[in-house]
């Protein structure tokens, strides 16, 4: 999937400050709903009662139902990005743990949320762009690393960014899906995520990118040195303060 080929990246503007926080309103009980009751259950009748606001200005700000969503999930991801610092490049192997780190501390407190989104990967009915929307985090995630990957020719003849992505998104999703079902324990969610990705990244990859992924692939199974030592900068960022990531 590519995060830029779609019609959510579309700007809204809008006239007012009190227009522009009804749409933020709209689009935070959306998660909430989505959290609540999944795609499936979502109801504009249940969303309207819950942001105070009437359906015919739900349809008017989003078009249709499926917009709603696919936004509201694209607009919780981006102001979760949108609030951290990081101290690696987002296109370092290093700055790819780091912001797996941090959204996996935010993850923790949102396993309804995180199920919602599994869900919408794995559906075979979901529409286009909520699909898109539900990977966003994680395309944003991988893109920089592995174009830099592809720029600097580690990646192996034949292997595409796009291909590599795809190959790293699926198995991350599937962790997560057993996270969900309570089959990996929170304590070991984040090292298994880490995991899939050294894992198809080594095997895509040659030279000096494919020997700095396989260092970290042996510390990942072994001391987790490396590892600590990115831990140690995490900070994340949340609207009433700062979390600080702790050594595992």
């Amino acid at each position: 999937m590519n995060i830029a080929n779609t019609s959510l990246n579309d700007n809204l503007v809008y006239s007012s400050p009190r227009i522009f926080e009804r749409r933020r309103r709209i689009l935070e009980e959306a998660r909430k709903l989505i959290a609540d009751h999944g795609v499936d259950g979502f109801g504009i009748r249940e969303l309207c009662q819950r942001a105070h606001v009437a359906p015919q200005t739900v349809y008017k700000a989003f078009e249709n139902k499926e917009r709603l969503i696919a936004l509201s999930i694209r607009h919780y991801f981006q102001s979760y990005v949108d609030q951290q610092h990081f101290h690696y490049p987002d296109n370092s192997l290093q700055g790819v743990v780091e912001r797996l780190i941090a959204a996996d501390l935010n993850m923790h407190e949102m396993r309804e949320f995180v199920s919602a989104i599994v869900s919408i990967y794995f559906s075979q009915s979901a529409d286009a762009d909520v699909r898109v929307a539900a990977s966003y985090n994680l395309m944003r995630t991988l893109q920089p690393w592995v174009l830099s990957l592809r720029e600097l020719g580690h990646l192996r003849r034949g292997i595409s960014p796009e291909v590599l992505i795809d190959s790293i998104a699926g198995l991350m999703f599937n962790v997560s899906l057993e996270w969900c079902r309570g089959n990996i324990d929170d304590n070991v969610y984040m090292f298994r995520k880490a995991e899939a990705v050294l894992v198809v990244a080594a095997g895509a990859t040659r030279g000096a990118g494919h020997k700095e992924i396989s260092s970290y692939l042996t510390d990942l199974l072994g001391r987790k040195t490396l590892y600590d030592e990115i831990n140690a900068h995490v900070v994340l960022y949340t609207p009433t303060g700062e979390v600080r990531s702790a050594a595992v």
